[in-house]
């Protein structure tokens, strides 16, 4: 639910957490991102960064330049003249998927799991395909960014009918690219490593690339952002290859459609 007010909550001496509810819901997330760009338009000496979240956002600032009760004051009188944020800016990134990979296959054989997807069909009493077709049939929203570079977390816009537990033990490795689902949220793995979540397939495409060969780097390294929508496409094995060998190269073209997405199309 959300809170009746902010709650501020200290996260170490050098950031503070506004939190607007206990719940993951697009209104708050649109509320997250309402304080993050009055504090940019405010331009307060010491804030030095904000970290948009589901539901909070972290604010890095610099203790030298500003007080900790201060601070607090002056996000409390930007909250009380909040403008209710109804739309916001929001790009359309298409991202192909070769779901039930080789990769995420071999992993959980690997890990003495069931294949991921098989799993999640089994759960729902459905085919694999339809696995792939819900996931496929909803776009999704990025309401997080971060734990590793581009892991970003995204919620469906619509219904999806298809969610997944994380595992009660983590794997000890997961290949990079792969695309994967916890509950209904779905997220991306940029470098080999630990992780619990069901491995629906690998896309081609780089989210992170600390070498920014590719164009539509060059703002930094890091793709994906809080208020992007997703469309994952279903793709095979030969064009997952393809695709690959063209990012690989920097001359891939990203599919990026600039838009604004509108609260009332989710809360009708």
């Amino acid at each position: 639910m959300g809170y009746e007010r902010a709650v501020f909550r200290s996260l170490g001496d050098l950031e503070l957490a506004v939190e607007f509810g206990d719940r993951i819901d697009l209104a708050l997330n649109f509320r997250v991102l309402a304080l993050q760009r009055a504090l940019r338009a405010a331009e307060v000496a010491g804030v030095r960064e904000t970290v948009p979240t589901h539901r909070s956002l972290g604010v890095v600032y610099d203790p030298m330049r500003i007080r900790r009760r201060d601070l607090e004051t002056l996000i409390t009188e930007l909250l009380d003249d909040l403008a209710e944020l109804t739309e916001f800016p929001s790009r359309l990134l298409t991202i192909p998927i070769w779901y039930d990979d080789p990769w995420s296959q071999n992993c959980a054989r690997e890990h003495g799991v069931p294949n991921n997807v098989e799993y999640l069909a089994e759960t729902h009493g459905i085919s694999a395909a339809e696995v792939i077709a819900r996931h496929t049939g909803v776009l999704h929203w990025v309401s997080a960014v971060g734990f590793q570079p581009s892991t970003y977390q995204a919620v469906p816009l619509g219904e999806m009918r298809l969610s997944g537990p994380k595992y009660e033990r983590p794997r000890k490795w997961t290949d990079p690219g792969i695309v994967c689902l916890a509950g209904n949220i779905t997220s991306y793995y940029p470098v080999r490593s630990p992780g619990g979540y069901q491995l629906l397939g690998r896309t081609p495409l780089d989210l992170f690339d600390p070498l920014q060969r590719n164009a539509v780097f060059a703002a930094g390294p890091v793709l994906p952002r809080v208020g992007d929508r997703h469309r994952y496409v279903a793709i095979d094995g030969d064009q997952y290859h393809a695709i690959r060998a063209q990012v690989e190269a920097g001359t891939y073209e990203y599919q990026i459609e600039d838009g604004v997405h509108r609260l009332e199309e989710d809360h009708a």
